[in-house]
């Protein structure tokens, strides 16, 4: 009699394919029990997850951005209105010789305007709107190190023929101080947002665990361990956290469509865009990241009721 209980009570150690599948039965009779409460928890993980997920498209378009700036930084160097073709070139040929120069190049008032029309295509009606063509004749300069910025624009700035100087140094100065700004009201906002799932999911569990409150005490009383009780409630935490993923990266997919072609709009930024690949590593990550919410969220429940 005393084997032929033994041979009965039910094996709780380890996780096999039947407990598994039993975990998944229970994890999904509990979402059900919790109706709304449960849908509420799954639409507030994937709002939680797509702001994230914009967060990290914007922060990487924004890397992108600063990386262009960072590979061509130069300087513009804008000509006097009445210097003339012949006195710039002599100019260019006198900037130079300078040791920390590589690359000089001269760009007439007409050749800046069509560069601008290509940068702006689509908006070539405002442009012609204009009386006359505002745009300087320039020097575009190139140092052979960034490092050599701040000394050319020195030497600049004292020529006679030059009306003002621009470089883009100081742009990236600031688009680095800009993604670093972002970069932190982000993390503050996603984290506001997780912190609101991380309480819903934990919710939800608690009210799951406290209706089968009695029906866990038994299963304890008949050696059931505390991994094979949490099992089922895990799988339940990381099915919230799941599926909000899916419904982030479902809703995100058009969203990078949209971006992509309103940075391809203006040529100039269409190269920035966070690429299909980009997309990819954002999804996957999304996705580990509700599950791991969920889980967390659903063995801090369980732990407390189990007194671990």
């Amino acid at each position: 009699m005393e084997k032929m209980i033994r041979l009965r009570r039910p094996r709780f150690e380890g996780i096999s394919f039947r407990l598994t599948k039993k975990a998944l039965l229970e994890a999904w009779l509990n979402i059900r029990r919790n109706g709304a409460f449960s849908l509420a928890c799954i639409v507030v993980s994937g709002i939680s997850l797509l702001i994230f997920g914009l967060f990290l498209l914007l922060d990487g378009s924004l890397n992108n951005l600063v990386n262009s700036f960072e590979e061509r930084v130069g300087i513009s160097a804008y000509l006097k209105s009445t210097v003339t073709p012949s006195e710039a070139s002599w100019l260019q040929s006198r900037i130079i010789t300078w040791p920390e120069v590589e690359v000089v190049k001269y760009v007439s008032s007409e050749e800046a305007m069509q560069t601008l029309k290509a940068d702006l295509s689509g908006f070539e009606d405002v442009l012609a709107t204009l009386p006359a063509n505002p745009l300087p004749a320039s020097l575009e300069i190139k140092p052979k190190n960034p490092s050599q910025t701040l000394s050319v624009v020195s030497q600049l700035r004292n020529l006679p023929q030059v009306d003002d100087v621009q470089y883009d140094l100081e742009t990236v100065s600031k688009l680095i101080s800009f993604a670093n700004y972002f970069r932190l009201l982000g993390i503050v906002v996603s984290l506001l947002f997780v912190f609101s799932t991380w309480f819903l999911f934990s919710s939800s569990i608690r009210m799951t665990v406290y209706a089968r409150k009695t029906e866990i005490e038994v299963m304890k009383l008949v050696g059931a361990t505390n991994n094979y009780i949490r099992y089922p409630f895990v799988t339940e935490g990381i099915f919230y956290g799941l599926a909000g993923g899916i419904i982030a990266c479902l809703v995100l997919i058009p969203m990078q469509s949209v971006l992509v072609a309103s940075l391809s709009r203006l040529s100039f930024l269409a190269h920035i865009a966070p690429d299909q690949q980009f997309l990819l590593w954002v999804m996957v990550a999304l996705l580990f990241l509700g599950s791991l919410l969920g889980a967390m969220a659903a063995n801090t429940s369980i732990r407390r009721f189990l007194k671990e």
